[in-house]
């Protein structure tokens, strides 16, 4: 399922008036309140909504997490990740994308906001592939003990996933890597 974040230009809007535009245009949507965002699915796309305001000095602000504003540019990121694809041979989005689907079939560990920009900071050195880039994203990724143990589990599982392709390509058996690189999708 992917998931979109919209900000909208709201200057006086407050959520409970987000709230009431969402369950008035889409009320056979799923909709619910994820504060200061409101969570709209729509069939397999789930938006969160933002309530935002303009400054004359600050620009465009969001909620934070005290109660308070702070400043944002939404399209700062996707200027980065034009660059960073552009950079790669066009490589960079079809990995985000597989690495997208990889966290629906995963139960979504991550955040796909957050996912987006930290493939954007890895280092693909020396990769000249589709397949290589999506490997490299696995094999960097990390538990940790702020995560919730099955998002561990996944994590785990996906690079001992990985480690197998590598290795029955190692030992040119392709049919095999194949058929393991398929269980990391759940297919």
């Amino acid at each position: 399922m992917a998931r979109f974040r919209r900000v909208w230009n709201l200057d006086s809007f407050t959520l409970n008036r987000l709230k009431a535009f969402v369950e008035k245009y889409y009320s056979s949507s799923e909709i619910r309140q994820s504060s200061p965002t409101i969570v709209l699915e729509l069939n397999h796309i789930k938006f969160d909504l933002v309530p935002a305001t303009t400054d004359w000095f600050a620009g465009l602000q969001i909620p934070n997490k005290s109660s308070g504003w702070m400043s944002t540019n939404p399209n700062d990121f996707n200027d980065t990740l034009e660059a960073k694809n552009k950079e790669h041979k066009s490589l960079i989005k079809p990995t985000i994308r597989l690495f997208k689907y990889w966290n629906a079939t995963a139960g979504y560990p991550f955040e796909s906001f957050e996912m987006e920009k930290w493939v954007c900071d890895l280092s693909f050195w020396w990769l000249t592939n589709q397949r290589d880039y999506f490997l490299a994203v696995i094999e960097n990724l990390n538990t940790s003990s702020s995560y919730a143990q099955w998002a561990n589990n996944e994590i785990t599982r996906a690079k001992n996933i990985v480690a197998n392709v590598r290795r029955y390509e190692k030992d040119e058996m392709p049919v095999t890597a194949e058929n393991e690189i398929k269980k990391l999708f759940r297919l």
